[in-house]
């Protein structure tokens, strides 16, 4: 049953990729790349759809999606990223807010509406699973963008900081057969996430 509530989503595209040493969101999975995988699965999942890029990067243009990037020229992790589509949807009028990683390929294809079923009385709700807390795979609701720009300001650079910081809810998923949010870092991650798509077909 999908959420009444009105909900946009942001694809977290910023980070610099250190350990696999190229793009992760263009490395190709079964012959999709990870941001199309992650378009496919969160675009039924909500009303719009943002990309969030630390700045602009060659090849991502091509998926035609609206950009919201990070304002800072210093790389302050996923916080920077959240902020962006925070203030991307509040631009657009949207209450609330969905982000995912584009380096998890399995996120959940209930997410959005299982964050939504646990947000009454809450302002943020965040993903777990196997007792493991997922911040970045969060709900939030848009009106936050100023105290998290604040905040940001002030040093916070942790999304685990922030999710306990708001006490926000937590819905959890169970970790077997695999984690819905294992996620790509490094090339051996590659492997393993083959190995899912092989089990998960029928």
């Amino acid at each position: 049953m999908k959420s009444p509530l009105v909900i946009a989503g942001a694809i977290l595209a910023g980070g610099q990729s250190r350990r696999m040493g190229e793009d992760k969101a263009l490395l190709s999975l079964a012959g999709t790349s990870l941001i199309g995988r992650a378009i496919d699965r969160l675009r039924p999942q909500v009303s719009k759809l943002v990309l969030n890029v630390h700045e602009t990067r060659n090849g991502l243009d091509a998926y035609g999606l609206p950009v919201a990037t990070d304002s800072s020229s210093d790389h302050h992790g996923p916080l920077a990223g959240i902020l962006a589509s925070l203030r991307w949807a509040e631009a657009a009028g949207i209450p609330w807010l969905a982000t995912v990683a584009v380096d998890t390929p399995f996120f959940p294809k209930d997410l959005v509406d299982r964050l939504a079923a646990a947000a009454q009385g809450q302002r943020v709700v965040a993903a777990s699973s196997g007792g493991r807390l997922h911040p970045v795979f969060a709900l939030w609701k848009t009106e936050l963008a100023s105290s998290l720009e604040q905040q940001i300001e002030n040093g916070m650079r942790s999304a685990r900081k922030c999710v306990a910081l708001h006490d926000a809810g937590i819905v959890e998923w169970p970790a077997e057969p695999y984690d819905p949010f294992f996620n790509i870092n490094e090339r051996q991650d590659m492997t393993r996430a083959q190995q899912i798509l092989s089990e998960l077909a029928p």
